[in-house]
């Protein structure tokens, strides 16, 4: 026994040894090159294929409740402005006889889809509805002891429209898999603390610190500074435009370069708009591009120590607080099966920041190094994590950590089958890591009123 026991110890040691080191290095650019969609940032598609078997669990012990948080689906950009500024700056163009052949293709192609994108910014895509079908029919599919007979699921959603529908694609599919299951949906500004802990309703925030791009934080300057050094916004629209004064009339350069690119890569969310813009971005400045963006994710909400010290994703304690408590009282109760919530990337970001799950927890030395830490389309549309809780006979109760469906290792012991730990394990160290979120927010200051 003491031999297997030392075998399965060094094995243990040997692979988490070896998930840290791929995850320090791991080269973006290189899977940028293999897969453009993930230049894309938090604009990549959940990826339901290859999703490997689930860890057994011990002898004796059966599923009995599911903890879920989960961002929106796939959805359009955000910013109609930005729809807008390349149709203007393309006919404008077109107008004055500027544009080349390939900027002719290019104005073809994008009045071709804007009708699609019109007015529809930051809306739910139909991919969106169908990344949500199926992993709530996996879900099921997965634990149907879980969902049995009128078994009560209750689902909160930040009050995002794209959430709310979200919310309700997953829930209509669970209904679809058993009619009978008692499902109770809301969307209140009440429960906007714990679903979205960054917003104003945390009374943690000040009004500087609200979001994850305000104007205000201690790392905009570095972020424009990055962007104005990596951005070649002649190598995209000098093949484009024969007078590239024209960007600085409609906007300037680095603007629409970014608009563009956000354009390009939210085009994989949208399975109405077959085309595909990535071609107007090579290689090289996608990876320009994905690393201005990615270091605006990792220097907001990843475990960043440059320039907040941690204050942001600290400030996802009351959602894992709120998950705590629940399942404390579910467990207690035998009331509940599921939990569900539906919000945003940067809440799971945190959240996995907050936990200190290796390959999220590393920080950068400087900001030409973020990209070898963090890689921001780990965190694609659809992302969730669903906390599993299992029971025995006894009484003794282990837990799960599934990250888009596939087992995550936390920093704690495990019970002695990989994945899975003890509950008053695990809510022990996520009680000791809330304490140290709020001696962070404690001991640290909201950025000053001053426009970074």
């Amino acid at each position: 026994m003491r031999k297997c026991t030392a075998l399965f110890l060094a094995a243990s040691l040997l692979a988490l040894f070896t998930v840290h080191a791929s995850g320090q290095t791991r080269d973006a650019f290189e899977e940028i090159r293999q897969d453009p969609n993930r230049a894309g940032a938090v604009f990549y598609m959940y990826n339901h294929d290859g999703i490997p078997a689930h860890a057994e669990a011990p002898r004796g012990y059966k599923p009995f409740y599911i903890s879920h948080y989960g961002r929106h689906g796939a959805r359009n950009h955000s910013s109609e402005a930005d729809f807008d500024n390349i149709l203007k700056l393309l006919e404008t163009a077109a107008g004055r006889g500027q544009l080349t052949e390939r900027g002719k293709d290019l104005l073809r192609r994008f009045q071709a889809i804007y009708p699609e994108l019109h007015n529809r910014a930051g809306d739910l895509c139909d991919l969106g509805f169908g990344q949500q079908y199926k992993i709530a029919h996996n879900m099921y599919r997965n634990y149907p002891r879980l969902f049995r007979k009128n078994a009560r699921i209750d689902a909160e959603s930040t009050i995002v429209p794209r959430c709310i529908l979200t919310m309700s694609a997953f829930t209509d599919q669970l209904l679809r898999e058993n009619p009978k299951l008692q499902v109770s949906k809301q969307a209140s500004n009440a429960a906007m603390g714990y679903l979205n802990p960054f917003s104003l309703y945390n009374p943690d925030v000040q009004p500087t610190d609200e979001g994850y791009n305000n104007k205000y934080a201690y790392w905009q300057k570095a972020y424009h500074h990055m962007c104005d050094s990596l951005q070649r916004p002649d190598v995209v629209f000098a093949p484009l435009i024969t007078d590239l004064s024209l960007l600085d009339e409609i906007y300037d350069g680095i603007h629409l370069e970014k608009a563009l690119f956000a354009i390009a890569a939210g085009l994989q969310c949208n399975g109405k708009i077959t085309d595909d813009l990535w071609e107007f971005f090579p290689h090289e400045e996608r990876c320009r591009m994905f690393e201005c963006y990615n270091f605006r994710f990792f220097a907001s909400k990843g475990a960043d120590t440059l320039f907040q010290k941690g204050r942001q994703w600290a400030f996802v304690w009351r959602t894992m607080q709120d998950i705590l408590d629940k399942a404390d009282s579910d467990i207690a109760s035998g009331e509940y099966a599921a939990r569900l919530r539906f919000g945003h990337d940067i809440i799971v970001m945190s959240l996995l920041a907050l936990l200190d799950i290796d390959g999220y927890n590393i920080p950068a030395g400087s900001p030409s190094q973020v990209k070898d830490v963090f890689r921001s389309y780990d965190f694609p549309m659809s992302l969730n994590v669903q906390f599993v809780f299992y029971r025995n006979c006894a009484g003794d109760v282990l837990v799960r950590m599934m990250y888009n469906e596939r087992d995550m290792a936390l920093p704690i012991a495990d019970c002695g089958t990989p994945y899975y730990y003890r509950w008053e394990d695990l809510r022990t160290f996520a009680l000791q890591r809330i304490g140290v979120a709020q001696g962070i927010i404690a001991s640290t200051q909201a950025p000053p009123k001053v426009k970074n």
